[in-house]
């Protein structure tokens, strides 16, 4: 054998490298597909924040001052199985927050991590069946900031 290698050695080294290879593939494709891990190990609060966090983003960057958004239900991972309520509470409330209430059951989500990106002036709400997408309007004020302003 060239190289002084034994033929089960040289069968090991072939597929260590097609392991090696395959890790690589696997780990630039989780690399360029971030938001989708996201999405896969979040809850339904947390997968609307990731959504409106990227809206905002976007929107920061266009000529626009507005942008609304649909945002996809899914009930796996931790999501309601039936229908849903999106309540966010005003920044000035007591406890501002989002949740995401199920209708059916006693379990609901909640965040406060949008508030790195976005404000919410008011107080808002909206009640979805089973697999509606919610609404989420954006706004641009003048200083660039970026404000919820409905939900439908």
């Amino acid at each position: 054998m060239a190289q002084g290698f034994s033929p089960a050695r040289a069968v090991w080294l072939a597929a260590l490298k097609r392991c090696a290879t395959l890790l690589l593939v696997i780990l630039c494709a989780l690399g360029s597909a971030s938001c989708a891990v996201e999405m896969l190990i979040s809850d339904s609060a947390t997968r609307v924040v990731y959504a409106v966090r990227d809206g905002a983003a976007r929107l920061r960057r266009s000529p626009s001052d507005t942008l609304v958004l649909s945002v996809a239900w899914r009930s796996w991972p931790d999501g309601c199985p039936d229908g849903y309520r999106v309540e966010w509470r005003a920044d000035s409330d007591r406890i501002p927050g989002l949740g995401v209430i199920c209708t059916t059951g006693r379990r609901g989500y909640a965040t406060i991590s949008y508030r790195d990106f976005v404000k919410v002036p008011k107080p808002l709400q909206v009640t979805k069946e089973k697999g509606e997408p919610v609404a989420i309007a954006l706004r641009k004020l003048p200083d660039g900031s970026i404000e919820v302003v409905a939900v439908q």
